[in-house]
């Protein structure tokens, strides 16, 4: 798979989405894997930012709070989008398209329209799943539970080879929900948590200026402690501290992981 250009795997399945919006009998299937792949999104998204969440609700959230969100999101958004699909399909119970308000698009229209938006969702949600998971191994490294020999995770396997594609790289650039920059403060505010791990960033990456550029925030270290990575990866002040002390050039170049040798 990783030697597949994303171009040509994105190309087949809008073909494939278009053929079965032609073929009525695939209809249902169709749907329901439609519904299911976003709701899956959806759910990893609410799970992610769980802490965020349930903090608007209570000060101490219980760990069973984010999972608990993602699974419900992830169950309200399969039902949403499915009732979606059908009204934009013109579909109802007793077959009438006028009752339902639907647009009646053509079988092929349809399916072609509806893969484009999946196919921009999916890398989207890629793309943020495998910020998280770098997010995270970040943390386990700096916290000597893994060391530079360790595996990529999946998904951080998958959006490396996303955002090294020309489609990746166009992709990115009409990406609503990720920013490469927000994700090295992220990861930048994570170092600063381990000083001794620090040398070997500072060295050859932008030196002391870089440590001394996070700001000194008790919701910060809270985040990290709790390992709340979205709370990092979103964290306004991080994110103003490190534009205003390096331009974006410099900050696009910054490969913490290579630096740090988890990246070969």
């Amino acid at each position: 798979m990783e030697n597949l250009p994303p171009h040509l795997i994105i190309g087949g399945l809008l073909t494939l989405f278009t053929i079965l919006g032609f073929l009525k009998s695939f209809v249902k299937i169709f749907f329901n894997l439609i519904s299911l792949a976003l709701g899956a999104l959806a759910g990893l998204w609410a799970y992610n930012n769980g802490f965020l969440i349930t903090r608007k609700l209570t000060t101490e959230p219980e760990p069973w709070m984010p999972t608990a969100i993602g699974i419900g999101v992830a169950f309200l958004t399969i039902i949403l989008v499915r009732a979606v699909l059908n009204f934009l399909a013109g579909k109802s119970h007793d077959g009438s398209q006028a009752r339902t308000g639907g647009f009646g698009l053509t079988g092929g229209t349809f399916g072609l329209l509806l893969s484009a938006g999946i196919a921009y969702f999916m890398l989207t949600g890629v793309r943020y799943a495998g910020t998280m998971s770098e997010l995270e191994r970040l943390k386990e490294y700096v916290t000597g539970k893994i060391d530079n020999s360790s595996e990529q995770p999946l998904f951080a396997k998958l959006k490396n080879w996303i955002d090294t594609s020309d489609l990746g790289k166009w992709h990115q650039k009409i990406d609503f929900l990720n920013d490469p920059l927000d994700s090295t403060a992220a990861k930048l505010a994570i170092i600063k948590e381990h000083p001794e791990q620090y040398a070997a960033l500072a060295a050859g990456q932008g030196g002391p200026i870089i440590y001394d550029a996070i700001p000194v925030d008790p919701a910060i270290q809270e985040a990290y402690q709790q390992g709340n990575f979205a709370a990092l990866l979103h964290n306004k002040d991080i994110q103003e501290r490190i534009r205003k002390t390096f331009s974006e050039k410099h900050l696009r170049k910054l490969d913490i992981e290579r630096a740090l040798g988890l990246k070969k």
